[in-house]
C-alpha cells in the first residue's frame, strides 16, 4: 500500500508539473501572437525653439490601423489639463529598427483615459482580440509593451525594450470620476513598470481584456526627502475591452 501510494503521489506531482508548464506555454504563446499588434509610441510636441517635450508609451492594433492608447499620454507632460501633442509615431514591436509610422490622432476621452489613433499607411493590419467576457478575481492575465522607454537626449533615438509582465485579476469595481460617471476598472495585483501606460492586458487564450492606464500611488506623511521617492502599491488599473469596444463605435470605428 505504501508503495501505491508513492506511485499516486508521483504521478499527481507530475500533473501539477505539466499543468504549470502549459501555463508557461500558453503565456508565450499568447505573447508571440500580442506582440503582432502592439507599437511603441512617441507622442511630442515642440514647446520652445530649441525644446521639445515628448511621451512614451504603448499601443495596440484594435482593428485595421487603428490603434487604441491612453489619453493622458496624447498630452503634453502627460497631463490631460495640458494641450494635446502635435506629432504622433509609432513602431509595432517586430519592426523596431524601422522608420517609424506616422499616425494622425481620432478622439479621445479623458475621464475614461482613453485615446484613438490612425496609422495614414500601416505596414501592418494584424490586430488583437477584444473580449467583453467579464474576467473573475483569481484569473491569471499579462501584458506586454514598452514600459521604461526613453529618448537618448544626445542622439534623440528611441530606445525600446518589449517587456512581459504577468499578474492576477483581484477586483473589478467602479471608481467614481469627479463628474460623477462611474468607470469600471480591472485591478490586477502586481506592480507594473513605470511607463506601461497603454499596454494590453490579455488571457492565456491571447484574448484581449483591457488596457493599462494607472498605478495606485501611496505617498505617505513623512519627511520632505523620503517623500520625493513615490512609494506605489502593489495595484494596477485597467480600461475594460468592453468600454474599448464601445468608444470606438461610438467614434464611427467597427470592431
Amino acid at each position: 500500500m505504501a508503495k501505491s501510494g508513492v506511485g499516486k503521489d508521483k504521478t499527481n506531482s507530475k500533473i501539477k508539473m505539466q499543468k504549470s508548464k502549459l501555463i508557461i506555454n500558453n503565456f508565450s504563446e499568447a505573447c508571440s501572437k500580442i506582440r503582432e499588434a502592439v507599437y511603441g509610441i512617441k507622442a511630442f510636441s515642440q514647446i520652445s525653439q530649441n525644446q521639445f517635450n515628448i511621451s512614451t508609451g504603448t499601443a495596440f492594433m484594435i482593428t485595421p490601423g487603428i490603434l487604441v492608447t491612453t489619453a493622458h499620454l496624447c498630452h503634453i507632460q502627460n497631463d490631460p489639463a495640458q494641450p494635446r501633442h502635435s506629432n504622433f509615431t509609432v513602431i509595432r514591436a517586430p519592426d523596431i529598427g524601422q522608420q517609424m509610422e506616422r499616425c494622425i490622432f481620432i478622439a479621445e476621452d479623458v475621464e475614461r483615459d482613453i485615446a484613438l489613433l490612425k496609422i495614414v499607411n500601416p505596414r501592418s493590419t494584424l490586430c488583437v482580440k477584444l473580449t467583453k467576457q467579464r474576467i473573475v478575481p483569481g484569473t491569471p492575465v499579462g501584458s506586454i509593451g514598452f514600459p521604461l522607454a526613453f529618448i537618448d537626449p544626445n542622439t534623440g533615438t528611441f530606445h525600446l525594450i518589449e517587456r512581459f509582465q504577468g499578474a492576477y485579476i483581484s477586483s473589478f469595481h467602479p471608481i467614481t470620476a469627479p463628474t460623477g460617471r462611474e468607470l469600471y476598472s480591472y485591478e490586477t495585483d502586481a506592480l507594473m513598470y513605470k511607463g506601461s501606460s497603454g499596454c494590453p492586458g490579455f488571457l492565456v487564450n491571447g484574448e484581449v481584456f483591457g488596457m493599462h492606464n494607472a498605478s495606485i500611488v501611496n505617498q505617505p506623511r513623512i519627511s520632505e526627502r523620503e517623500r520625493q521617492q513615490e512609494i506605489r502599491l502593489a495595484i494596477s488599473l485597467w480600461v475594460p475591452a468592453e468600454d474599448i469596444i464601445k468608444f470606438a463605435k461610438n467614434n464611427n470605428i467597427e470592431i
